[in-house]
């Protein structure tokens, strides 16, 4: 990181960042030119390895590139302030917080995978866990879960007085 002054180095800083962010863009390899789309998702560290969820149809581009190639990369930005520190329009600037990094995609298969994801990403967006309530057959088998296993990556957090 070039101005390592604003890394953030420690893993639960730097999944407490990631969980305020209220999306992440996730981007796959296409011929053509990199695909990046935005994504809800859900985040959790397991065996200290961070672990990100997502949802999405059980057919369609997004699927068809991951099963091509399952590097992925994603960001996710949470924006603090923006603020004019100078004289218009070149004084403005902004405090932020964000996440990038890179890992491994992977569909998952069991009905006991899936819901453990779903429930991990509706946490990230409810707070609840939702452990006591069973998932529809019907949504469920409409849906499809992906795990991205997380190997490497970055926070980076800027906030002034």
């Amino acid at each position: 990181m070039r101005k390592s002054d604003r890394e953030v180095t420690d893993p639960a800083e730097k999944l407490a960042v990631l969980l305020r962010c209220d999306f992440m863009t996730l981007a796959l390899a296409e011929e053509e030119a990199p695909y990046a789309l935005p994504l809800n998702f859900g985040a959790e560290v397991r065996g200290g390895v961070l672990y990100l969820y997502f949802h999405c149809a059980r057919e369609g581009k997004k699927l068809d590139l991951l099963r091509a190639a399952p590097k992925v990369g994603f960001s996710a930005a949470h924006l603090l302030r923006i603020f004019n520190k100078g004289v218009a329009p070149c004084g403005y600037t902004t405090d932020y917080e964000s996440i990038c990094g890179w890992g491994v995609a992977r569909i998952l298969q069991t009905d006991a995978e899936r819901e453990h994801a779903l429930r991990v990403l509706m946490a990230h967006y409810t707070g609840e866990t939702f452990a006591h309530v069973p998932f529809h057959p019907h949504s469920l088998s409409l849906t499809e879960t992906v795990e991205i296993r997380v190997q490497e990556w970055t926070c980076k957090r800027l906030v002034r007085p």
